[in-house]
């Protein structure tokens, strides 16, 4: 599920074939507006909790789910979903990832977590969480993904019931955040005063046409915002070529409930 940012991308749904599309962000035309973010710098990842449910363990990131990784974004099924559109090419391509989020910069500029079974606590299904600080809509971003085997069994909804609950555990800092100002929009049409303090948002950007992940942000309190076009790389005859696709886009308060 994750969308269009440098380092992991993956797409969630979208609410309503009827929802009109607007335009696409502009950053230069983003408004500044106060409000809270988790407190930099972010927890050293050695130093992250892991949580454990029914069925998963939700850990840290590791320099050896390097393969793993690779094995996940190798997949053509995960990766149509990915603003690379395509599988990995090489191994090099997936320890770029990696690394990035293992580095002091991925450090405090995401809080991503390897998802693994608690069976097999060393091999990496998923991977999940805070992938970009700054999404196209200037608020911190949530994606995943998983492997096509474990699709349709619950696996999603799971690990983002527990990976919230991390996400609102962390301290907080108040901010200046450059956003678009549509994601201040209520579901009213009334914005929510750029003057005062405003809510913290989390992100989640999808596509038209993945709405079993649309589902899945539902139900763990996810609201749709906007829904705007993108072009996108998708799979055509001649390898991978750029499509018009609509980006219904989620959010989420963490400072709520």
């Amino acid at each position: 599920m994750y969308h269009s940012v440098t380092a992991i991308s993956y797409h969630i749904a979208h609410p309503s074939s009827n929802t009109m599309a607007e335009a696409a962000p502009v950053p230069d035309s983003f408004i500044t507006v106060r409000s809270t973010l988790p407190r930099l710098p972010l927890p050293l990842i050695s130093e992250r909790p892991l949580v454990k449910t029914e069925r998963l363990l939700i850990r840290p990131l590791a320099a050896s789910d390097l393969e793993a990784l690779h094995e996940l974004r190798t997949q053509p099924e995960v990766m149509f979903w990915t603003s690379a559109g395509k599988p990995d090419s090489s191994l090099d391509e997936a320890k770029a990832k990696l690394d990035y989020f293992l580095s002091p910069e991925g450090n405090n500029k995401s809080f991503n977590y390897a998802i693994c079974f608690k069976e097999d606590p060393s091999k990496l299904i998923g991977i999940g969480g805070c992938h970009s600080w700054g999404s196209s809509l200037g608020w911190p971003e949530l994606g995943y993904m998983f492997r096509k085997e474990v699709w349709g069994q619950g696996i999603a909804t799971e690990f983002l019931k527990a990976w919230l609950p991390l996400w609102k555990a962390l301290p907080r800092e108040v901010t200046e955040v450059k956003c678009d100002e549509r994601t201040l929009r209520g579901g009213n049409g009334v914005y929510e005063n750029s003057e005062e303090m405003v809510e913290e948002r989390l992100m989640a950007l999808t596509t038209d046409a993945n709405g079993k992940s649309q589902n899945i942000l539902k139900k763990c309190g996810f609201e749709h915002v906007l829904t705007w076009k993108a072009r996108e790389p998708r799979p055509t005859e001649d390898g991978t070529g750029m499509v018009l696709v609509d980006m219904p886009s989620f959010r989420y308060f963490p400072g709520r409930g």
